[in-house]
Order: C-alpha cells, then structure tokens, then sequence
C-alpha cells in the first residue's frame, strides 16, 4: 500500500512539473518577437501592371477564331477591358465602352476571361447577342493575358497611349466620361 502511495505521488509530482515545464515553454515562445514574413516579395503584383509601365504585348483569338496582337495597334491609343460574362459590374459598363469606342474610333479590346466562364465560348456568344459590340472580343482561354497583366478582379480596365504605355488604370466599372478623361491626358 504504501509502494502505492509513492508511485501515484511520483506520477502526480512528473505531471505537475511536465505542466509546469510546458506552461514556462509556451509563456517564453510568447514572449520571443517574430520577424515578419512577407507573403508576395513584390508587393505590386498585388495591383496588377501600374501606370507608367509598357503593355505586355499579347495574341489571342476573337470569336471568328481571328488571331489580334497589342502590338497591331501600335501608334494609337488603346483601351484593354478585362471581363467575364457573369460579372455584373462588367454587364453595366459595356454600354459605356461601346459608346466610347463609336464617338472616337479609339479601339476598345474586350478580353473575356474565358476560363472563368461556366460553359466558356458558347458564355460569350450569349453575352453579346444581349450586347453586340463593333470592337473585338478577345478570348482569353488559358488565362494567360489575365496573369500576364495580373488582373486580380473583373472588370479591369487599362488606358495605354500610342506608345503602348499604361496611362490609366482601373478595377470596377468604368464609364465614357473616365475613359475619355484618361485619353485626354495621354495627349497633353
């Protein structure tokens, strides 16, 4: 009985200190400052391309499988459009790029990032029998100018001057007004 009595003490007496030694581990690692770790080393990617970078120049196919590069339009001002058929900011600002690209002749290039469509293509087909368009419509399929250019929400929309240069950029809708505002400065 009494052999008993000194092993549950012993066990109770290594629990207590085991407790007591975990407690003061956890309270020193509290107490010890940690370095901050960055999680992207380039923090701009964040944004996407800035103003004042050049345009990564791309090729993609329209609808009628017609093969368009950036650099086709080198020498004028540009307006690059990322957007999805879903993405209801995108729905009420076509009518603004339309209407832009009709009163100037500045091009429009709406890239639809098609990977992210439901039903790909046949999305975008249905799309534009609600909004037909005169500009091109480029399909995105591979998401490839969506992480070259690093567009982190739709729409996103980049006004380049004619030397393929990023004047303007924005994430959200965009209307006439803005657009020709960001023209307007490229020419000063």
């Amino acid at each position: 009985m009494r052999l008993q009595r000194i092993v549950i003490g012993t066990l109770i007496l290594l629990l207590i200190a085991g407790l007591v030694y975990k407690g003061y581990e956890e309270y020193m690692m509290s107490q010890k400052q940690e370095e901050a770790v960055p999680i992207v080393q380039n923090e701009s990617a964040l944004g996407g391309l800035e103003v004042g970078q050049q345009a990564p120049d791309f090729a993609l196919n329209t609808l009628d499988e017609e093969g368009l590069t950036l650099s086709q339009f080198q020498g004028t001002p540009v307006v690059i459009n990322f957007w999805a058929s879903w993405c209801p900011p995108c729905r009420d600002e076509f009518p603004e790029l339309v209407s832009f690209e009709k009163a100037t002749g500045i091009p429009v290039l709406g890239v639809n990032v098609t990977k992210n469509e439901r039903r790909g293509k046949a999305d975008v087909e249905a799309f534009l029998k609600e909004y037909p368009v005169d500009f091109p419509i480029l399909l995105d399929e591979e998401a490839v100018v969506e992480q070259q250019y690093r567009v982190v929400a739709l729409p996103t929309t980049y006004v380049l001057d004619e030397h393929g240069v990023i004047v303007a950029k924005k994430t959200g809708p965009v209307d006439e007004a803005w657009i020709q505002q960001q023209i307007e400065k490229t020419s000063m």
